[in-house]
């Protein structure tokens, strides 16, 4: 194939991130579905294809390689088991699925169809994130110690409006679930596996069944340890991710997305510890450039083209995978830890326990569903 023929499902305001991205890539928009027609047919006017009131509509009249579901997240999981029922591919906005149960329900769909499942993480697929995570997996920076993961975001009252938005049932979860899990996905995509966590989340002020705040504290199978907030009441909106190592702190501070420039390491300041790693001590190197000369410093000497972190960065990526007949490493199972460590964080939360990733057995109690069947007027108590 010289061009790969995809479908929107959700005519929604991320559809037009996928639009975007897709119009960037050598691709066909063969349809695009939403259950109001009429977004379905604005979206169609703008980028092609036809318009349909259902997945079932479009996979019917169509014969897409590529589904991306950029329908809210309570459907994820029923959309992409139709979607590979009829041997077709899927790419599922984050969250992929609201719960562990739902993600093993959509992998043994996968296993059974002709299609494959991916998922948007796009901040696995910017320059610096797949520089950092190089960087560390071959111990050019040093051995990971200490992290920070922080997504301190805002959003009124007024963005709970929609119906679906606020709820267990609608959205899953609140902003470990649907906002953090970017930062989350990344730092574990950096450090590694992670092995146990304890955690706190709260409502402080925003009009939702589950948590506006959560912060837990976690212990990586390498042995680092991290801390990890997510918020939606914090004015001045800050995404960030902070390693510190055996040879330097790595950071990188951006919003919704990074560019290298975002991306700065601060080497070791013993001086024999930075000789080691042919670094100079105490000089801080932001993004590609440096105020002396590079020399053997891994972070500046690795620097290559600026790709930001955005939509385009991963489905360009993917679209280009598939042509290509290559595994895109962001598949659904790749993905798991990331949903074990969301559930984690709720489980400890609600129930006031630290959790282990190898606890979360189809037996556990959280495993269906991120609240784990805890009477809400007991999580309106615990979080209050």
């Amino acid at each position: 194939m010289t061009v790969l023929k995809v479908a929107i499902v959700g005519c929604g305001n991320i559809s037009r991130s996928h639009a975007r991205s897709y119009a960037a890539a050598p691709t066909e928009v063969v349809g695009v579905a939403d259950i109001v027609l009429a977004k379905a047919e604005e979206l169609a006017g703008k980028i092609g294809g036809t318009a349909f009131a259902s997945a079932t509509e479009l996979l019917a009249a169509t014969d897409p390689d590529l589904v991306s579901v950029t329908t809210p997240p309570g459907s994820h999981a029923e959309l992409a088991i139709e979607i590979l029922a009829a041997g077709k591919s899927v790419l599922l906005e984050k969250p992929p699925v609201l719960s562990l149960a739902e993600m093993d329900a959509v992998a043994a769909a996968e296993h059974a169809s002709a299609g494959s499942v991916y998922v948007v993480f796009q901040h696995r697929h910017g320059s610096g994130g797949l520089r950092a995570a190089s960087l560390l997996a071959d111990g050019s920076l040093g051995k990971p110690q200490v992290a920070v993961c922080e997504t301190l975001w805002f959003r009124p009252v007024s963005y709970f409006d929609p119906e679906w938005r606020g709820t267990w049932v609608g959205e899953g979860g609140g902003p470990t679930l649907g906002h953090g899990i970017h930062q989350i996905d990344l730092l574990l995509h950096l450090l590694g596996p992670w092995k146990s966590l304890t955690a706190t989340a709260v409502r402080l002020d925003r009009p939702v069944e589950f948590e506006d705040v959560s912060m837990a504290s976690v212990i990586f199978e390498s042995g680092a340890v991290a801390t990890v907030i997510n918020s939606l009441l914090s004015p001045r909106e800050l995404s960030r991710i902070r390693i510190d190592t055996t040879g330097g702190s790595l950071e990188v501070n951006h919003l919704y997305g990074y560019s290298d420039a975002d991306w700065t390491f601060h080497p070791v300041p013993d001086a024999a510890r930075a000789a080691t790693l042919g670094l100079d001590p105490g000089v801080r190197r932001t993004g590609s450039s440096s105020e002396v000369d590079s020399g053997a410093d891994p972070w500046v000497a690795s620097a290559g083209d600026d790709v930001p972190s955005n939509h385009e960065a991963q489905l360009g990526r993917l679209v280009s995978d598939l042509l290509a007949g290559r595994t895109h490493e962001t598949t659904l199972a790749s993905t798991r830890p990331t949903m074990e460590f969301v559930t984690a964080l709720y489980a400890s939360a609600l129930t006031g326990t630290a959790i282990r990733r190898a606890d979360l057995t189809p037996e556990h109690p959280f495993y269906r569903a991120l609240h784990g069947d805890v009477p809400q007027a007991v999580i309106d108590q615990t979080m209050t």
